[in-house]
């Protein structure tokens, strides 16, 4: 019955796209009507590669009301920001686009006009009904553990692993009836945060060739290249990096020796907790030949100096200081921070970004303890 539900929202979305698709235009027209506003100007603002957000046109606010207008190529996700307040997402595409709601009530600011944003709320939705799933058993699961109900937990730690599966058949099925849907592709582009880019492998080769320049769908083409080059059991590229000593380093430096690699950033709050819970492993593993080489994505020597004394770390340090620019990073796929990559003797990959439980469990079945 959930999979009919399912087909009958995906069917009745694409009927409806099959109905606008006469209606074209060939630029956009973003008109906003809030309550509640204070500001004086509105922003039209883009992400760009590097994660950060980069201010495109602006609009003065009258009685609440502002105007954008413009062309895209293809759909994308843009966002509005009222004077210095939350972003509004908006999936822009050449039509007209409605903003309506208050500022005092965020959450409840509707966008309507956009049938890229309805493609991409739907799958949101779904993608939200099953984490709220997912949560709700593992608390069951935990439960019945503490209870020591072995049967029971072995049942909802099943149907727990399911529900990562039904979010890849449910976004592939969507793809397959909408292969020209950008946002989809845009939807994918964040599961690689959740999934390694080859399990998306069959759902990114259903978009259709005529969306292929579009953003994202170069973006996750290049992620499977990449992904292809550095998934587990294939070889760590080598590089050469300028250390916080004065020197370089190479990763064939390490050869013969088990490598966490690590990039990070003085200014990444999650990056300084983990380098804190790094000492621990690297006191314990290091007398067994454990090594661990810290690779900053930071822009100004003196920030990256200072994060390296304030998270008290023992290990080599390298960058080339060119924030998301990096090379390296790039060679590694780094997408956010901090990301990790364990390397055995051989300069091969073994695992990457292994949560504080695996890599523990990992190194206690590398060196015995």
């Amino acid at each position: 019955m959930v999979h009919i539900i399912r087909l009958h929202i995906i069917t009745s979305l694409f009927s409806l796209l099959l109905l606008n698709s006469c209606n074209k235009k060939d630029s956009f027209f973003i008109e906003g009507d809030l309550r509640c506003v204070n500001a004086a100007t509105a922003y039209l603002l883009k992400m760009n590669e590097y994660g950060k957000m980069v201010i495109l046109d602006s609009a003065e606010i009258h009685g609440g009301e502002f105007r954008f207008r413009g062309k895209v190529e293809h759909p994308a996700m843009y966002h509005v920001q009222i004077g210095k307040g939350r972003l509004i997402d908006v999936f822009v595409e050449n039509s007209d686009i409605s903003i309506k709601g208050s500022v005092m009530l965020p959450d409840e600011i509707k966008v309507t006009g956009s049938n890229s944003f309805d493609e991409l709320i739907v799958l949101q939705k779904e993608l939200q009904n099953i984490r709220n799933k997912k949560n709700t058993t593992l608390i069951k699961l935990t439960n019945a553990r503490k209870q020591k109900k072995y049967k029971l937990a072995k049942t909802l730690e099943i149907q727990y692993n399911h529900y990562t599966d039904t979010l890849l058949l449910t976004t592939g099925q969507f793809v397959a009836n909408n292969p020209t849907s950008v946002s989809a592709a845009y939807f994918v582009c964040t599961l690689t945060e959740t999934f390694d880019i080859n399990r998306l492998k069959e759902i990114i080769l259903l978009f259709d060739p005529s969306i292929r320049d579009s953003e994202y769908v170069r973006f996750l083409n290049d992620e499977l290249i990449l992904g292809q080059k550095l998934s587990v059991n294939s070889p760590a590229p080598d590089f050469v990096l300028p250390t916080s000593s004065g020197d370089t380093v190479r990763l064939s430096d390490y050869a013969g020796k088990y490598l966490l690699l690590r990039f990070w950033a003085s200014w990444s709050k999650t990056g300084s907790e983990r380098n804190r819970a790094l000492r621990q492993i690297y006191e314990k593993y290091k007398p067994e030949g454990l090594e661990i080489l810290s690779v900053s994505l930071d822009k100004r020597e003196d920030e990256w100096r200072s994060g390296i004394k304030r998270d008290s770390m023992t290990w080599r340090q390298a960058s080339d200081l060119l924030y998301w620019e990096s090379p390296v990073s790039k060679h590694y796929r780094v997408q956010r921070i901090p990301h990790e990559v364990l390397i055995d003797p051989d300069g091969i990959i073994i695992a990457t970004n292994p949560r504080r439980h695996l890599l523990d469990a990992k190194l206690a079945s590398i060196f015995g303890f």
